[in-house]
């Protein structure tokens, strides 16, 4: 009798642990920390593997990438940089015809947008305009453009 008398015991005293929030909490921790552990060596692992990637906003860097990648000799090189080069200045009068409709567009878009925003919507929508704009003067600079 006092061993059936254990056991009731044992499963009542079961039964209130696993009634109890804690194993939830412990179960959602181990998948958090699971979560987290796979994601940090994903990272870990495709910094490893992959290989470095140019500077986005460097032509020289691109050039230099794509000279390794092709494994061009020296007079390859030379006309690869001699035609980014002419790519590079021609793109640029290009856009100098194109730029004024461009941003007319993107002026008129931005009208219309804040027409449908309240006034702390504007707010936001007025600084992330200048942080855009303060972001594409840093990469002109980088490029050496200048306006």
């Amino acid at each position: 009798m006092r061993r059936s008398g254990t056991c009731i015991l044992w499963i009542t005293s079961f039964e209130r642990v696993v009634s109890t929030p804690r194993p939830k909490s412990l179960a959602i921790m181990f998948i958090l920390g699971a979560f987290i552990t796979g994601g940090a060596v994903g990272f870990a692992t495709n910094r490893v593997v992959s290989p470095p990637r140019p500077d986005a906003f460097s032509d020289r860097a691109m050039v230099d990438e794509l000279a390794r990648e092709l494994k061009l000799s020296p007079p390859q090189r030379i006309v690869v940089d001699s035609v980014w080069d002419w790519r590079r200045r021609e793109s640029r009068e290009i856009m100098k015809t194109v730029r004024p409709t461009l941003d007319a567009v993107r002026d008129s878009a931005r009208v219309l947008m804040m027409n449908t925003l309240d006034d702390a919507q504007k707010q936001t929508f007025r600084a992330l305009i200048e942080r855009n704009q303060r972001t594409a003067d840093s990469a002109a600079r980088a490029r050496g453009e200048t306006k």
